[in-house]
């Protein structure tokens, strides 16, 4: 029997297209799958190994540890959210909305990645945990800019004094919800919980959308 509720709909399309069908690619899905779902801590080898549908022998073949799994996921996820953010850095209004939300999108698969507590989990490993805090600062990072070049381009029109307390504002909501929203809701599909991430924060920047962005907004959660 699986640990994983498949029904729900838990990776979007383009994160499932990262994995090949073989060995080391099924580890990779099902271990980011059980880390989102359980915790990094949490899971064992074996549980891995019997979602993927493989000897726990072959996934030490492939990975050494856990660790050396968190290591690839960390690599894939920078990777597919760079390809993404191309879209975010667009001039466009609608180019960059989109790019937002696939990059969100991004982010919601790979929650677990932002949401566990790698400080404690990593306190003996000081430089894979620095790993882990990098990349944290990187989204968090990403988050603030993106806010500023919405502002540049028209998407936003937020005050000058607004901006950094807005940029923290939606930093709580987005981190918080990767963790409360699965407590709350543990049988709502993934694919509504993370539009009603999405929605969340767009409820926040709302009042700084011109008419055509909150159109914008509008007709791309619906279209999730």
């Amino acid at each position: 029997m699986h640990l994983i509720d498949s029904t729900s709909e838990p990776l979007t399309q383009a994160t499932q297209a990262l994995f090949s069908s073989k060995t080391r690619g099924r580890i990779l899905e099902q271990s980011l799958l059980l880390f989102n779902q359980s915790g990094f801590g949490s899971v064992t080898t074996a549980s891995i190994a019997k979602e993927a549908e493989v000897l726990e022998g072959s996934l030490w073949y492939h990975f050494h540890s856990k660790k050396d799994i968190l290591t690839a996921h960390l690599a894939l996820v920078q990777a597919a959210f760079e390809e993404q953010n191309t879209l975010a850095n667009s001039s466009d209004p609608q180019t960059i909305i989109e790019g937002v939300f696939q990059s969100y999108d991004v982010i919601w698969d790979f929650r677990y990645i932002l949401r566990d507590d790698f400080r404690s989990l990593l306190k003996d490993d000081p430089a894979m945990l620095a790993v882990t805090e990098k990349i944290n600062l990187y989204f968090d990072q990403w988050a603030e800019e993106r806010i500023r070049h919405s502002h540049v381009h028209g998407v936003l029109e937020i005050p000058q004094n607004d901006m950094e307390g807005i940029s923290e504002i939606i930093l709580v909501i987005g981190r918080y919800w990767l963790d409360f929203s699965s407590k709350k809701y543990p049988e709502t599909p993934h694919q509504t919980l993370r539009k009603k991430g999405l929605a969340h924060i767009f409820t926040v920047l709302q009042p700084y959308l011109n008419s055509e962005s909150r159109s914008l907004v509008e007709r791309g959660l619906r279209n999730r």
